[in-house]
């Protein structure tokens, strides 16, 4: 996770109050802040932040949450931005390369030393948190007064346009050539890779501000006498380079610069104006807050409650409602449960009461119960336990399989880090599959199981999606065949107490070799797979040997 020093003396300043390094020990947790290092001598503090609070990637975003523990200040902070002239053309062309930007200006910085590395730490940990490694949004920083508006957004050929680029060699370089031969080009030339155009930001001179998500222009080149920033903000997610620029200028303006606002117009006609601090409104149920914590407060203890962690709320029209607003800040609030955390920091944990619930004392699920106990039968039966991820690579988890992969039949992860992982696994065994992969040089036979969760669409859950629990296991040798994955089988249901009450009916799959397959039922339900793998699959995971398998839904048989 993030890390951030404080220096005591600076962090007094912002929130306006005296602070003592032990009070701060104790009193940064109930804000959401792990510690990490204690300097008393040197009078400073190392917090880690989970990664979906980048507004805590500054002093300032911490002293902000900190007026309201001590409550300094209650309620959404006051920001005021001032309406701006500047303007930002963007070209319909770089819909196909990186599509949205925001922009802002900032006016009267007089950065100290410690104000500077702040900024260039908040860029950082935005690149990392929000952006993806600058994949998802890229930002830019520029001294205004080198550049003329109104400014340019297109995309253009690689070799078309060339510019001195930021911590190059001093000549102008065309875009492909930065990309091969400048550090920062050779560091994100992948987020370009396979695309037609790049995209790239002019003034009204043509001069070059910018490469997105590479490198800015040396002309714009911000230096201790800049007075004056211009910020743009490109990505593929909107939402994410809003949310990006709305904590940038909010830490800039807490620290005494103008916020002035742009005006972003696409040539298909939307025009919008950024920074945007509006708050989203939000419609929460009093009691379901309260029962979701175990409390019974009244809605003016609930919205004092709200107050303290920096969100605005008032008395709903509806009776038995309260309309909270969320500051244009804080991207972390996607679903009503949250305000359930929000509304127990604001009152506070360490006043909760201390209740023990029905249930609640050391007692395992019936389903973890009994994936306990299939583990125990899988090791008795001389194989050996692999654990991997619920998150899976769709050409594995279906083509290597020879199975057929519809997008509208499985979960699609809307932003994946890698290509490696753009969705959820619907059955165990391709993980198997792939973990043979890569052991396939260690000594013969591998006969190894996982037990672990799988994902379905389920469009009657409040998700859209169920957990079931399944174990696969498989057997990869030179003689691994049906015979032996069935006594494997056989060993389960006799352990299982099953063995007179299950069955396996001869069928037809895909990933398996035909007549050497069947699926496994008990008591007249299907509850699982058990065959020979085919031999396309084993080719497709590079394995020379014969695979049996099998996979069986826990939960249908518990």
């Amino acid at each position: 996770m993030p890390t951030l020093e404080l220096k005591l003396e600076r962090l007094e300043k912002l929130v306006g109050k005296k602070l003592e390094i032990k009070d701060l020990e104790y009193d940064l947790q109930w804000i959401g802040l792990d510690l990490e290092d204690v300097n008393v001598e040197e009078q400073k503090v190392k917090v880690e932040y989970n990664p979906n609070r980048p507004d805590y990637s500054s002093p300032e975003g911490i002293a902000r949450a900190l007026k309201g523990y001590y409550e300094i200040e209650l309620g959404i902070p006051s920001f005021e931005i001032t309406p701006g002239e500047i303007e930002l053309y963007v070209e319909p062309i770089v819909k196909k390369v990186r599509p949205y930007i925001v922009c802002g200006v900032v006016r009267n910085i007089d950065l100290d030393e410690d104000e500077v590395a702040t900024l260039m730490t908040i860029q950082e940990h935005l690149h990392w948190a929000v952006g993806r490694d600058r994949k998802k949004v890229a930002i830019g920083v520029h001294d205004l007064d080198k550049i003329k508006p109104p400014y340019r957004y297109t995309a253009v050929k690689p070799d078309s346009v060339s510019f001195i680029p930021l911590h190059g060699d001093g000549y102008p370089m065309n875009l492909e050539e930065i990309l091969l031969i400048h550090e920062k080009g050779i560091e994100y030339a992948h987020i370009l890779e396979g695309k037609e155009v790049y995209p790239i930001i002019f003034d009204s001179n043509d001069e070059v501000l910018s490469f997105p998500p590479v490198i800015n222009g040396i002309i714009t080149t911000v230096t201790d006498e800049t007075k004056n920033l211009f910020l743009d903000l490109t990505g593929t997610d909107f939402k994410a380079v809003n949310l990006a620029l709305n904590i940038l200028a909010t830490t800039l303006a807490d620290m005494g610069a103008k916020i002035e606002s742009v005006k972003v117009n696409y040539k298909d006609g939307e025009k919008i104006v950024t920074p945007n601090l509006t708050p989203e409104k939000w419609e929460i149920d009093i009691n379901y807050l309260n029962e979701y914590i175990g409390l019974s407060l009244s809605s003016k203890e609930v919205i004092k409650c709200f107050n303290k962690i920096r969100f605005d709320a008032k008395q709903s029209n509806k009776k038995g409602y309260l309309d909270v607003w969320v500051p244009a800040y804080r991207g972390d609030i996607m679903h009503i449960v949250d305000f359930t955390e929000e509304f127990a920091i604001g009152y506070g944990y360490e006043k909760l009461p201390l209740t023990i619930r029905e249930g609640c004392i050391g007692e395992y699920h019936p389903i973890q119960s009994f994936s306990n106990k299939i583990r125990t039968i899988m090791i008795g039966a001389g194989y050996l336990e692999v654990l991997n991820f619920i998150l899976s690579n769709s050409d594995r988890q279906y083509n290597y399989m020879r199975q057929e992969y519809l997008e509208k039949d499985h979960v699609q992860i809307l932003n994946p880090v890698s290509k490696e992982y753009n969705t959820t696994r619907t059955t165990i065994l391709p993980k198997l599959m792939e973990t043979l992969l890569y052991n396939r040089s260690e000594e013969k036979p591998l006969r190894i199981f996982e037990v672990g969760d799988i994902i379905l669409l389920d469009s009657s859950e409040e998700t859209g999606t169920k957990r079931e629990v399944n174990v696969s296991a498989v057997s990869y040798h030179e003689f691994a065949d049906f015979t032996e994955i069935k006594s494997t089988l056989d060993f389960i249901m006799t352990s299982l107490g099953f063995i007179k009450e299950y069955e396996v009916k001869p069928s037809e799959n895909p990933s398996y070799i035909n007549g050497r397959y069947g699926d496994i039922y008990l008591k007249g339900i299907k509850i699982g797979e058990i065959g020979e793998i085919h031999p396309e699959v084993l080719l497709n995971f590079k394995l020379e040997f014969p695979v049996a398998a099998l996979e069986l839904n826990l939960q249908k048989i518990i």
